[in-house]
């Protein structure tokens, strides 16, 4: 036997040994970086530029459905996909703001320009507040999309907040409500919805009003993708609050103090990035 050749030989295989264990880690670490990112997006993220955007698109083909994965990263690995991905982003409707613009698909609701009591404008209330919270939440380094009544179609971001107030015939009626689409158009919208009530409903002390959530709320325009095109994208969690009473007057004073709301809000917002590991 040639000792030498056999020698060699055993060499050779380790050698290929030692690349294909390098070449399956490399693999490894790149679907675990793909996945750690497109994880952060999957449920509500938009992507930070039009080229991060095809690499998201790319990997996503490669990696689970949605419902089928949750993936616990560790920190290093949620702040380097935090850093792919960008600062959050957030939207903020103005309930009613420019209703008159609405899209032909939208028209019935051209005329819908918010409640009105004791010489207060709801429209008004809902820009105040926020613009107020535009202003906290970038502050904080956060992205912010100020929109009116009319959202652009397939509006991406971190998560979706619609901003109104409330008016009531009973004068004694009061308190917060808040509504996702029902059913859920994902995983996240529930979370968004406990963070930013929680929140508001600590610092306001509002009575929680939340069985007199509506039909239409349940049903928002904005969020109903099977609809409309004009409406915000699946996979972004979106919420309609309802700010107070306008016809109470503890809640309508209240409504004329919208830094105090805007912090309210900006509690329940920082919850949630927090808890979805987006900050």
């Amino acid at each position: 036997m040639d000792l030498g050749a056999e020698t060699g030989e055993r060499g050779g295989q380790r050698r290929r040994r030692r690349v294909l264990l390098t070449a399956l880690g490399v693999l490894l670490l790149v679907f675990l970086l793909l996945n750690g990112t497109v994880m952060a997006l999957r449920w509500g993220g938009a992507p930070a530029s039009p080229l991060f955007a095809r690499v998201v698109t790319f990997a996503e083909g490669a990696l689970p459905a949605r419902a089928e994965v949750r993936v616990v990263r560790p920190a290093w690995l949620r702040g380097l996909a935090n850093r792919l991905a960008g600062p959050p982003r957030v939207g903020l409707q103005v309930g009613h703001l420019h209703a008159a613009d609405q899209p032909d698909e939208l028209a019935g609701l051209r005329f819908s320009t918010g409640a009105h009591a004791a010489g207060l404008d709801e429209v008004e209330v809902n820009l105040a507040v926020a613009e107020a919270l535009a202003d906290r939440l970038r502050a904080r380094g956060l992205l912010v999309d100020l929109l009116p009544a009319t959202v652009p179609p397939g509006y991406r971001a971190d998560l979706f907040l619609s901003i109104h107030a409330d008016s009531s015939p009973d004068p004694t009626r009061s308190g917060y409500k808040s509504a996702h689409y029902r059913p859920a158009r994902n995983a996240r919208e529930a979370l968004l919805k406990v963070a930013v009530d929680r929140a508001y409903l600590s610092a306001t002390g509002l009575p929680d009003d939340d069985r007199n959530v509506s039909g239409n709320m349940l049903e928002y325009y904005a969020f109903n993708v099977r609809r409309f095109h004009h409406a915000v994208a699946r996979s972004t969690p979106a919420l309609i609050v309802e700010l107070g009473y306008l016809s109470h007057h503890r809640d309508r004073a209240l409504l004329q103090r919208p830094d105090e709301l805007a912090a309210a809000l900006e509690r329940g917002v920082m919850t949630y990035l927090r808890d979805i590991g987006r900050l």
